[in-house]
Formats: structure tokens, sequence, C-alpha cells
């Protein structure tokens, strides 16, 4: 049987990328990468000193998203942002250079969905991160936030189409300056 630092260890080296990563979108803005980083330390240093032991089994990943969560909103309360979010929009697996036109309209697609991420509720926010960016099951997700499995569908169908519906009239009004420039 590991003793409890062993298991502690494993956990940190498991969940510390994917806690950065959660922890920079919902921040978002300058200095998010440091910023996540020192709040994934901070709750992990809150977890070891409760002890993985203390917590029923299997609850240790929630318990730290749900820490690492508060000490978040603490942070984006103390800058006085309300809605703070920066979304990677990164293609990975790009084989080819991207030209300075398409380095500029992935900069400027980064920034229109970051302003619209912005605008969604701080839960719906959460959840989508949640779900689409650490692929956490709806329940996981409610454990994490400590609502109902059912609010958290809501959240996500919500922000999903809050943003498909935002998304569509942004695309609809450059579609009309477009035409009506050709026309001009």
């Amino acid at each position: 049987m590991a003793s409890e630092e062993d298991e502690f260890a494993i956990m940190f080296h498991e969940f510390y990328p994917s806690l950065c990563r959660f922890l920079e979108c919902l921040l978002g803005g300058r200095g998010a990468a440091s910023t996540a980083q020192e709040i994934a330390q901070d709750s992990f240093l809150q977890l070891h000193h409760k002890g993985l032991r203390s917590l029923p089994e299997g609850e240790a990943r929630f318990w730290l998203y749900r820490v690492a969560r508060n000490f978040a909103l603490n942070e984006l309360n103390k800058r006085n942002t309300r809605y703070r979010l920066f979304d990677k929009v990164v293609d990975v697996f790009r084989t080819h250079v991207p030209t300075p036109e398409e380095e500029f309209e992935t900069a400027e697609r980064r920034g229109l969905v970051t302003d619209m991420l912005k605008t969604l509720p701080e839960q719906q926010r959460a959840a989508l991160l949640l779900r689409e960016q650490e692929e956490l099951s709806y329940g996981e997700i409610a454990r994490v936030l400590g609502v109902s499995e059912g609010k958290v569908k809501v959240d996500v169908f919500r922000a999903r189409t809050a943003l498909r519906e935002r998304w569509g009239r942004r695309e609809h009004a450059q579609a009309a300056r477009s035409s009506s420039k050709a026309a001009g």
C-alpha cells in the first residue's frame, strides 16, 4: 500500500497540468498562466494540509477542483472583474507554418471567442470549460461545482446556445457589411 505522500505525489503529477489549464481559462487575461499556477499550487497545498485520507474515496479530485475554483473566484473578485476568461484557441495539429494573415485571423477569433465567453455567467462558463476542455462528465462537473447534475446540463446547454447565437449574429453582421461594401 502506497503512503499518503506517494499518493499525493501521484495525484499532483496527474492533475496539476489540467488544473492549471482550467484555472488559466477561468481567470483569463494577462498573467493568467502564472496566477493559475499559483492557485493550483495553493490548492494542492490545501489538499496536502487536509490530508488525502480525510476525504472520501475518489473525492480528492473533485475537492481539489472545487477549492481551486473558489481560489480563482477570490482572485477575480480582488481584480474587481466579474467576468474574465481567456480561451485558448490553438490549432495544435496544424502541420504548416501559418501565414501572417492566418495568425491575425486566429488572434481575432481568439479575441472574439474570449469576449463572447466573458459575457456568460460564471456558473455557465465554469460548467462549459469543465465539460469541453477538461472532458468531465456532467456528474463530475456537478460534484466540482457543488450543484445538481440537472443544473450542470442546463448551464452547459445555455452556454452553448448563447455562444452559438452570438457567433451567428456576428457572422450575419459581417456578411451584411461585406455585401454592402461590394454593392457600394
